[in-house]
């Protein structure tokens, strides 16, 4: 299986893309091992989550990446925060998260009623693990999703969608093979490997074109070890090396099948954790998470 060495000592691997006529839930664990798959759980709830997920007919593309200068400020406290709304759940005591999903509509975005002529605003949609918890203070996190952005120039508006991943606080790359439309309905999968806190498998899927990309990535030198702390479902306004990128009017974004697991098999969903606001100045919510069922998160641009 292709190895693929990116910047800072990051290291990829991909996976060969299986026949049409492959069909994961009739595969043996090996099969699924080679194709990058996760593997069947034994639990039958997980076990039902695994067949909804695996049974959808689906055409893989090789994954390309692309470095993108992004730093994400230390982790913000879980209800008010600059930069992030959506929801937020914690692993129990003693049982750490070791998967998260999600599945939302990639927003179609506008530029603020007062938005500056030449401008970027932008809307980033995605689901994560850990944030928080770890012993030496310093967040982490595994996260993957899409950036929507839009800009007001000479009248007209201007638009672009950039899939992405990133394990901070190691760089971040948009996934250049992996086309993405503002309307489109995107679905991500982040699993810790069976026994590792150092390899994660990512499975982005655009459910409305029937493409997919998936790829292990190791953790990167720098990051502190992963410890399974928390599960995150978010739209954010993302930093660029020291420059805010101010959120855009990005109406609503809903996260459907919305689950989080841990070691011990325990299945976890917003509906049991924090929601969290986007807090602009002075106080004033710019948009703001609400928990509509215990698998669906509902984050509103409320400017």
């Amino acid at each position: 299986m292709p190895h693929h060495l990116l910047p800072a000592g990051l290291r990829i691997r991909t996976f060969p893309n299986p026949s049409e006529e492959f069909e994961p839930l009739r595969a043996d664990a090996r099969t699924l091992a080679r194709y990058g798959f996760p593997a069947r759980p034994t639990d039958p709830r997980l076990t039902a989550r695994w067949e909804h997920v695996l049974r959808r007919p689906v055409r893989f593309v090789e994954p390309a990446f692309e470095p993108l200068p992004r730093r994400l400020p230390a982790a913000p406290d879980i209800e008010n925060t600059s930069i992030w709304a959506g929801a937020q759940v914690s692993a129990p005591a003693g049982d750490p998260l070791r998967w998260v999903e999600g599945t939302w509509n990639v927003p179609n975005v506008y530029p603020p009623a007062d938005a500056e002529d030449g401008l970027w605003y932008s809307a980033s949609t995605w689901v994560g693990l850990d944030r928080i918890g770890s012993p030496s203070g310093i967040p982490d996190i595994i996260q993957a999703g899409c950036d929507s952005n839009a800009m007001r120039s000479g009248g007209q508006i201007q638009r672009q969608v950039k899939p992405w991943w990133e394990w901070f606080t190691g760089d971040t790359f948009w996934i250049t093979t992996f086309a993405v439309s503002q309307g489109d309905t995107l679905s991500c999968l982040i699993c810790m490997e069976p026994g590792s806190t150092d390899q994660a498998l990512i499975t982005l899927y655009n459910v409305t074109s029937n493409i997919a990309v998936r790829f292990e990535i190791t953790r990167p030198p720098q990051v502190v070890p992963f410890t399974g702390s928390s599960a995150e479902w978010i739209v954010e306004a993302f930093q660029i090396n020291d420059s805010f990128v101010p959120v855009a009017r990005f109406g609503e974004v809903f996260f459907d099948n919305a689950y989080a697991g841990t070691l011990g098999n325990a299945l976890l969903g917003p509906g049991s954790g924090n929601t969290i606001n986007m807090l602009g100045a002075p106080n004033q919510t710019i948009a703001e998470g609400l928990i509509e069922t215990d698998n669906l998160v509902q984050v509103r641009y409320t400017g």
